[in-house]
């Protein structure tokens, strides 16, 4: 009975220390799987902000082409270039009569200032 007993016993460290080395090894492993998870995590969420980011720039070009496509065709219209032919070249309809305001007018010289010393009825 000695020798059966010594053999359980004998058997039963050698189960505990592969027991042992088992729940070592599954930590180990759970930990090293914790911290890939982590840093799987921390990329997927940079990627999904950086997607985000550039989702958004691709809509404000998009509105930006929008825009561009709009101006380009108001300037291809006549309103506009009677708009530039009148502001920047200073062009009119032939027998068109402009009016401009007092303020923008040079002055007349004699007729608005009198010069001192004079007088109108001399």
């Amino acid at each position: 009975m000695s020798r059966r007993r010594l053999i359980s016993v004998g058997s039963l460290k050698v189960r505990l220390v592969i027991f042992a080395l088992l729940f070592i090894s599954m930590v180990i492993l759970a930990t090293a799987l914790h911290y890939s998870y982590k840093r799987s995590k921390e990329t997927l969420d940079k990627k999904k902000a950086e997607k985000a980011r550039l989702e958004r720039l691709i809509e404000e070009e998009k509105q930006r082409t929008a825009e561009i496509a709009d101006y380009r065709a108001y300037i291809e219209t006549k309103s506009y270039i009677e708009e530039v032919a009148r502001e920047v070249l200073g062009l009119v309809y032939p027998n068109e009569i402009i009016f401009k305001p007092v303020d923008e007018l040079p002055p007349r010289g004699d007729e608005l200032t009198p010069t001192p010393g004079t007088s109108k009825g001399n």
